[in-house]
């Protein structure tokens, strides 16, 4: 894999230094601070090659047979580099057609996707700005009765999404738990911890279509013609994450927010009709990392989703919608002590319990 193979060049390609030696020498890192359970590597310039898939999408659950409509954009992986700086990160990533080319499949997506994930010593703050449009029927063999392998894929050219979400959650136990070690990889996690957060968001996320969102000819088109659903979603929110370390520089973090909020939902029909509710809504936030990460360098892959569920009331016929939301990321980078070699200097033997 990915970080088991940086790990082994990190071992045998790169100089043999550490985090302590030779002070003299610009090319060798040091952390801004560190404690006993995680160093701080914020202070040094850090250049890394990633690449990012970004995921959205709907489910939509049958009330009566309990079968799910699965609609997605025609999802894509770009391929880019960057840098993180103190405060600072930045990251450029494109779409390659070589790797991108399976439009005739699942038609052409416009898209407008900012995902921002921003993690700071003592909290978590998530971003979401998103505007699809095209989308297709993922489990087309659950959906059409007649549907075959090598059939077609049903495209929607007109369906269209608007997502806008913020959240934040302030980290408890931020002295020894390191959310940058897994995520940002701005510092390394030296000790196994955990920690518990709490904080809040707020998340509006549609659909539409010029015609009903339920394909005909699906178990669906016996429904009411949906042509829009909207909802926003609110409350607090609480999580636990906690960082395992092995063998010294190898990392796996997990992480899960799960709690019932509420949502303000409208559905609009084709004759112009329509219908809005107060409903609970089951938010889960899954969060994983895992790789390799020295105070030299680093290497492995992670990701992030928010899924929102609405708790419909199947008995008068209401209809589940559930919306997800997130990204995929793999990645690899180096540290280097060439701005900051008089703070590092300074600071090396800081060290904060």
């Amino acid at each position: 894999m990915l970080f088991i193979a940086g790990s082994l060049w990190a071992n045998y390609v790169l100089p043999k230094d550490t985090a302590h030696t030779s002070s003299q020498d610009s090319v060798h890192v040091f952390p801004k601070y560190e404690n006993k359970y995680y160093a701080d590597y914020s202070n040094n310039l850090d250049l890394f090659l990633y690449g990012k898939r970004k995921y959205n999408s709907y489910q939509i659950v049958h009330p009566v047979n309990e079968k799910v409509l699965e609609y997605s954009p025609n999802q894509q992986l770009n391929l880019g580099f960057g840098f993180h700086y103190k405060w600072l990160g930045i990251g450029i990533a494109m779409n390659f057609g070589f790797v991108n080319n399976d439009d005739d499949l699942y038609g052409k997506t416009k898209r407008l996707d900012w995902q921002t994930n921003i993690y700071s010593q003592k909290a978590v703050f998530d971003f979401y700005l998103q505007y699809y449009k095209n989308f297709y029927v993922v489990n087309p063999s659950e959906v059409f009765p007649k549907w075959q392998e090598g059939d077609a894929n049903y495209i929607r050219p007109d369906m269209y999404s608007i997502t806008f979400g913020l959240g934040g959650m302030y980290i408890l136990n931020n002295k020894r738990f390191s959310y940058r070690a897994a995520f940002l990889q701005t510092a390394v996690q030296k000790k196994s911890a955990g920690s518990y957060m709490f904080g809040g968001d707020v998340f509006l996320q549609g659909i539409g279509a010029d015609s009903s969102i339920f394909p005909s000819g699906s178990g669906f088109d016996t429904l009411p013609a949906v042509v829009s659903h909207s909802a926003l979603y609110f409350g607090f929110t609480n999580a636990y994450a906690y960082n395992f370390v092995f063998f010294k520089n190898y990392f796996v973090s997990l992480s899960l927010a799960a709690i019932v909020q509420v949502g303000k939902t409208g559905s609009k029909l084709e004759d112009g009709t329509g219908a809005g509710n107060y409903k609970p809504i089951l938010h889960i936030q899954p969060r994983f990392a895992m790789g390799y990460n020295s105070h030299k360098w680093y290497a492995g892959l992670s990701f992030v989703r928010d899924v929102y569920m609405e708790i419909a009331d199947t008995e008068k016929g209401q209809i589940t919608y559930a919306f997800e939301s997130g990204n995929f990321r793999f990645f690899m980078g180096m540290r280097f002590g060439w701005l900051t070699k008089k703070t590092l200097i300074r600071t090396k033997n800081k060290e904060i319990l």
